[in-house]
């Protein structure tokens, strides 16, 4: 004899709702609004995902997801690489007095400049560390991604013990 019971005790503990067919594409069609604000976490888009469409996404779905939006939104590395002198030229006519030194490799191609360095430092900068502590710190930061290279950046102390941001550079 077979009996019907209305509730079920099979269940596991953990109970997801995974959907290993939606791709991180679809993800970025339902994030790439709210994520013109940068600083929007993984697993905030982990739940607003679960929120819109009621499915539990890993965090190296919603990563992935986060990482193509961005591109999407901001362009990826070589365009923005590409776009580095211009914003350097930018930056020289918005801000006059700027120095900026570039470097390219001694040994590259006559018809293909490669990049080596870039400095800059702008003049208000350089005309209130005379008002500075003369002692200087430096400090770098390397960055990640297709291409790869270090941020450096000078800084002292003015009088009244603030940190004063001198010169920036980017090099490989």
């Amino acid at each position: 004899m077979t009996t019907w019971t209305p509730t079920h005790s099979c269940f596991t503990t953990v109970s997801r709702n995974n959907n290993r067919a939606l791709r991180s594409k679809v993800v970025v069609a339902h994030i790439q609004q709210v994520l013109i604000d940068v600083s929007y976490t993984v697993i905030q888009i982990q739940s607003l995902i679960k929120e819109k469409l009621n499915v539990d996404i890993t965090y190296g779905k919603a990563w992935a997801a986060r990482k193509k939006a961005v591109e999407n939104i901001y362009g990826g590395w070589d365009e923005n690489f590409h776009e580095l002198p211009s914003y350097i030229f930018a930056l020289q006519q918005a801000k006059p007095g700027t120095v900026v030194q570039w470097l390219h490799h001694p040994y590259s191609p006559s018809d293909c400049s490669v990049f080596k360095y870039v400095f800059w430092a702008f003049r208000p900068s350089i005309e209130a560390f005379s008002f500075c502590i003369h002692v200087i710190s430096i400090d770098a930061t390397h960055l990640r991604g297709t291409y790869k290279g270090k941020l450096l950046m000078a800084v002292s102390k003015n009088a009244n013990n603030m940190i004063l941001p001198i010169a920036y550079a980017l090099v490989d």
